[in-house]
């Protein structure tokens, strides 16, 4: 296991992890000193396993933490780190905040917001791909549920509550999701340099050989096929991967990109 970045070419190690594990993610950048990352993996529907590994460390420690209301082992998102914190969010609606400072994990329910995609009588989405991602934009957390060519359901934690979010509400936040890693970006032009890309959602990839993105506009309320930009239809729904599991978003550095990537 390692640190790669790609512009500059550097390249940390890491121990090697002795556990299988469903979600990873880190703290900071691998070159602050200070940086954790943090593997999870649930064991059983109460029982998580969380393994912890920090810069210059040779062995990685691992210990179980019990989840009394039960965490979906299979059918979660994936591990989010925001104010000292690490946070997975299951199909059941549970979310799990895993403390680094003390090492201690706690959880919390919430039975409105199970995943309707899943937890639905109604057979109509049984057969579709559904998922589930974790973001967060300056310490908050966002909620996106997506089902094949579905509309994606977009919630944000507010005072212990999740909030679905609207164009108008977005705030020009926009999501790239990722089932590894999703990132999140704000403030318009100075970011993204294109209004159509606010209040949006970036998927890496539609159908096996796909090429391009597909995005999800909430102000004009349907899918974009970059560079096509064709109108959703019910073939799409034959299209079934909006996000690759090997597809990854990586925010580039803001000055010099070309300069880096040449040398």
């Amino acid at each position: 296991m390692f640190f790669f970045n790609p512009y500059t070419r550097e390249l940390i190690n890491l121990p090697k992890c002795e556990f299988f594990f469903q979600a990873i993610a880190f703290s900071s950048a691998p070159t602050t000193g200070t940086c954790a990352v943090i593997a999870l993996k649930p064991i059983t529907k109460y029982i998580i396993r969380i393994s912890i590994c920090y810069s210059g460390a040779i062995e990685w420690i691992t210990q179980d933490f019990s989840c009394s209301i039960g965490f979906d082992l299979y059918m979660h998102s994936d591990l989010v780190y925001a104010n000292d914190h690490f946070y997975c969010f299951s199909s059941g609606g549970v979310l799990v905040d895993f403390d680094l400072a003390s090492r201690t994990m706690s959880h919390q329910a919430w039975n409105e917001h199970i995943c309707p995609y899943i937890h639905n009588e109604n057979d109509e989405w049984f057969n579709l791909p559904k998922r589930i991602y974790l973001a967060e934009q300056k310490g908050e957390l966002f909620l996106m549920y997506t089902c094949s060519s579905e509309i994606p359901m977009v919630y944000k934690l507010v005072s212990s509550d999740w909030v679905e979010m609207s164009s108008t509400t977005l705030d020009s936040v926009t999501i790239f999701a990722s089932m590894y890693s999703s990132e999140t970006s704000s403030g318009g032009p100075t970011r993204l340099g294109v209004v159509g890309m606010w209040n949006s959602v970036y998927f890496p990839k539609y159908g096996l050989h796909g090429k391009g993105c597909v995005s999800y506009s909430f102000d004009k309320g349907r899918y974009y096929q970059h560079k096509l930009l064709l109108k959703p239809t019910k073939i799409w729904q034959n299209q079934k991967e909006l996000c690759p599991l090997r597809s990854l978003w990586i925010e580039p550095p803001l000055k010099d990109i070309l300069d880096l990537m040449k040398r």
